[in-house]
């Protein structure tokens, strides 16, 4: 008993493979890829020719891999924006003070900043101290212009 790989089985298995490196986190990309193996799959079990089974998955990639992908974007709720430091993400954050390497800063998603007391319309004459409250009004370069957060004290 012998056993012959046909075209059809290898199109099959390409497309299994591309389906398990979905798994990778790859947008829907590498199933809609995986899935239009099956037209190549199709046309091979159908006596076509090798270029005929090639041009089958490219045209059905084509048309799958778009809408695929947009269906993935509307499934999956959107994560985390990323934000450069600077730019207005991390504006109006509310920080609490550190010391790295001799230097006075806040923590903005796992990355230090050196931090520097907002002079414009701040009433607060206490100086800026380890386990302080502030505020992030902006960033100036990678110095992120801080504002100390009032709070009641309570006897």
């Amino acid at each position: 008993m012998s056993m012959e790989i046909e075209a059809w089985h290898l199109w099959l298995l390409g497309g299994m493979v591309l389906a398990a490196l979905e798994m990778l986190g790859l947008a829907f990309v590498a199933l809609a890829l995986g899935v239009s193996c099956i037209a190549g799959s199709v046309v091979a079990l159908a006596g076509g020719s090798l270029t005929l089974q090639i041009g089958a998955s490219a045209v059905m990639a084509i048309i799958l891999t778009p809408l695929f992908v947009r269906w993935f974007k509307r499934q999956v709720p959107p994560s985390d924006s990323v934000s450069l430091a600077g730019e207005s993400g991390s504006n109006g954050q509310r920080c609490v003070l550190v010391e790295q390497q001799g230097r006075l800063g806040v923590l903005i998603k796992g990355d230090f900043f050196p931090a520097q007391m907002d002079l414009d319309g701040t009433e607060s004459d206490r100086p800026l101290s380890v386990g302080m409250k502030v505020l992030v009004q902006r960033f100036s370069g990678i110095t992120v212009i801080v504002q100390p957060l009032v709070t009641e004290h309570k006897e």
